[in-house]
């Protein structure tokens, strides 16, 4: 079994050390000797100013969120008047994904809350549930894109 092995990584090991020999003998090609400076020079005599790029960043920021903002307060007018499924739909229909799980969630909350008014589940079975809910991190929650259907009121 060694041997045969051995008798199949030989040839591997001589063909790579071969054409790694005949590479190397090979001459440069046009591109390297046409570019005989190296790349990482900077000839450039412009100073970069950090602070001023981490401002404008910042600036960037915060112009964004504004605009976050005001997406924000214009859905919610377009849809105060609207039932829970052609919310979610227009929701939907606009790509608005934030919106739509602070819409979903939303729904969860009242959905547990009924129930415990109702009497269906239990005081600690709605405390659980609601921890369960709060610890999915923030981030996570924006980043996800769940379809549901709401069951009306």
């Amino acid at each position: 079994m060694k041997k045969i092995l051995m008798l199949l990584i030989s040839p591997v090991i001589a063909g790579s050390v071969y054409s790694a020999e005949d590479w190397s003998k090979k001459p440069q090609s046009y591109v390297f000797l046409q570019n005989e400076e190296p790349q990482y020079e900077n000839n450039n005599s412009e100073r970069v100013d950090f602070f001023e790029l981490s401002k404008q960043q910042e600036q960037d920021r915060i112009a964004q969120r504004e605009v976050n903002v005001a997406k924000m307060y214009e859905s919610r007018a377009n849809t105060s008047n609207m039932s829970p499924f052609e919310r979610s739909q227009y929701l939907l229909k606009n790509n608005d994904t934030y919106a739509l799980n602070a819409h979903e969630s939303e729904q969860q909350l009242k959905s547990l809350q009924k129930a415990r008014n109702r009497g269906v589940i239990s005081e600690r079975d709605y405390q659980q549930k609601m921890i369960k809910q709060n610890q999915m991190p923030l981030e996570q929650k924006n980043n996800q894109l769940k379809y549901s259907v709401p069951v009306g009121e």
